[in-house]
């Protein structure tokens, strides 16, 4: 289990903290104000091979500790494998991305890649002994997880039900406060201190009081917080049962 935690941390690294707005955007052909000037996407383009090209590379690029922890030939044989999948992948990924809601996509594509990391394992013998620092991985694993996959599950779950709706970065201020949110709720659930869960809620309602008039704030609101709030308990779960 620990050697398959160590590379699920290695993807987590890759394909999330290692992916610009930018890249992630342009990957896609995806067509916004943020693209100012620029023609490189045509109309009816999904794809732009020269950013996905690049995030495949920069994907690999955490993987490249398994020299040090398995031998040169199954280290290279997993990192071109890994290589050539991501580029398949993500490829389908953003044709579908126009086709499907994004959500689901979303799932379907981290899916792939977890079932597919799970395959490689069982044809790889690691070298190095690392069971020492399984629970440091754990704690790693979910501090990763808590803060871009989930910012950006809900920010395309809030565009597939409000395609109007402007898409947030990691950077701003209500992505901050999700992770926040995410954050005390892990803390909370480690101390079995469940109650306090609703003082996040409260906090959060009380500041939003006036915007709350509104019915389609909300309902974004309830949707975002409460996606939040069942990802880091999901979250917990998951690392309570590693």
């Amino acid at each position: 289990m620990v050697n398959y935690l160590l590379l699920i941390v290695l993807h987590l690294l890759g394909d999330f903290y290692l992916q610009t707005t930018k890249v992630a955007r342009c990957k896609n052909a995806k067509k916004s104000s943020a693209c100012g000037k620029c023609k490189k996407c045509g109309k009816h383009s999904w794809v732009n091979w020269k950013y996905l090209m690049l995030h495949s590379l920069l994907y690999i690029a955490p993987f490249v500790v398994l020299y040090f922890i398995m031998g040169a030939v199954y280290a290279t044989a997993m990192i071109t494998v890994l290589w050539v999948t991501h580029i398949l992948i993500d490829t389908g990924t953003c044709y579908f991305n126009r086709k499907n809601k994004q959500t689901l996509v979303f799932l379907a594509d981290q899916a792939l890649y977890i079932g597919m990391i799970g395959l490689l394992l069982r044809f790889v013998t690691f070298s190095c002994y690392i069971d020492d620092y399984y629970v440091a991985l754990k704690v790693v694993f979910v501090g990763l997880m808590l803060l871009m996959p989930c910012s950006i599950l809900i920010n395309k779950l809030l565009q597939d039900i409000y395609p109007e709706s402007e898409e947030m970065g990691i950077f701003d201020i209500g992505s901050m406060i999700g992770i926040m949110e995410r954050i005390l709720t892990v803390i909370f659930a480690y101390f079995d201190n469940f109650p306090a869960v609703a003082i996040i809620i409260t906090i959060k309602t009380w500041a939003r009081t006036n915007d709350l008039k509104e019915s389609e704030f909300r309902n974004k609101y309830l949707l975002g917080t409460l996606t939040s709030m069942v990802l880091a308990l999901v979250i917990f779960i998951i690392y309570k049962l590693l």
